[in-house]
């Protein structure tokens, strides 16, 4: 979700419908390509752009390969006809070098999906209200807490080098890729 603020730079430089959030179509990317359907013409002004925000929810098959919510778009894109150079990817993270691959192994357009690398919109999840909890300090018994929840790689590699350095028993380790790993 984008705040006020942010849609109203967007509008400054460009044109727009609205924003797709990729979380919204993580699960059902028919549905992206049926909303990016209707949203199709033939010509467009040169500052129109279709606004995608991308979450760190991306899944890799390999490390040197775009991620599957990059794949995907791009692949849409391809069968809609929409040039690339129409599309804009709002992510906290540094994309575009994928952006580029896939646009080299999927597409025939000149130009890849442009990405700006910000911190503007708000995160997936909104933050629990605090209900005037107390912290009781006695109840903690472990020193740190990682919540691994998706396999990624980097998440592989951490909770490989914890086992390997003896440390997961000072912690609680969650990791959907190992699930024996969690401790209590």
């Amino acid at each position: 979700m984008l705040s006020e603020s942010t849609v109203a730079i967007l509008k400054k430089y460009f044109v727009f419908d609205r924003v797709f959030d990729l979380v919204e179509y993580d699960l059902n990317m028919d549905q992206l390509y049926q909303e990016l359907k209707l949203l199709r013409k033939d010509h467009f002004e040169s500052n129109y752009r279709f606004i995608f925000l991308h979450y760190d929810t991306e899944y890799y098959i390999t490390q040197d390969s775009p991620g599957i919510t990059i794949i995907n778009l791009q692949k849409i894109l391809e069968s809609l006809d929409i040039s690339n150079y129409f599309c804009l990817v709002l992510t906290q993270q540094t994309l575009q070098k994928q952006c580029q691959q896939a646009r080299d192994l999927l597409s025939t357009d000149v130009c890849s999906i442009k990405t700006i690398t910000n911190l503007l919109h708000t995160p997936c999840y909104p933050s629990v209200e605090n209900k005037n909890l107390e912290l009781n300090a006695t109840a903690i018994t472990k020193k740190y807490l990682s919540l691994n929840r998706v396999g990624r790689f980097h998440r592989q590699t951490l909770v490989a080098l914890l086992k390997h350095k003896n440390l997961l028993k000072f912690g609680i380790v969650s990791y959907l890729g190992n699930d024996h790993v969690t401790n209590n």
